[in-house]
């Protein structure tokens, strides 16, 4: 019986994976989400080095563990990590769900000019310090009274100077 796998993936060879087990006649489900990066509208994977092969399990690992780009079979211990079939099925609900509403996902980076579009510092500038674990909020630096004060505030309220 087949089970859902996670694999590990060399960094941004997820696609290179993906490709080369589907051309292999493997189920893969690589979860993707749409960012916007300098401007531009762009697909990009949800889970960084991380996508979902429906292996047969130890019978196929021996040729899904050589694929290029490719680190190894996640496991447990020595047990290899499976998902259940709701978790994957959950996942694509969601990321559908997000898309369709049309939440981005931002993708500032450490040190990103940005203004600040609502809140008690409306319109003033502030540059990037880092995400935090809830995706939709981070850590600004804002020129407030003559020095930099740290702040954290809804990614939302964010965008990028040009």
């Amino acid at each position: 019986m087949a089970h859902w796998y996670a694999l590990y993936t060399k960094p941004h060879k997820e696609l290179q994976v993906r490709s080369f087990l589907k051309s292999e006649g493997y189920e893969v489900y690589l979860p993707t989400i749409g960012v916007r990066r300098r401007g531009r509208q762009k697909v990009v994977p949800f889970l960084s080095c991380y996508l979902f092969a429906r292996l047969s399990g130890p019978v196929d690992f021996p040729a899904v563990r050589w694929s290029p780009g490719l680190r190894r079979i996640v496991r447990f211990g020595s047990r290899p990590a499976t998902v259940p079939d709701s978790v994957i099925s959950l996942m694509r609900e969601r990321l559908a769900r997000l898309q369709e509403a049309g939440c981005p996902v931002h993708s500032f980076r450490r040190g990103d000019r940005l203004r600040i579009m609502s809140g008690p510092f409306t319109d003033l500038e502030a540059v990037f310090e880092e995400s935090l674990s809830s995706r939709d909020r981070g850590k600004i630096l804002v020129d407030f009274l003559g020095r930099w004060t740290r702040c954290e505030i809804e990614i939302d309220s964010l965008k990028k100077v040009r």
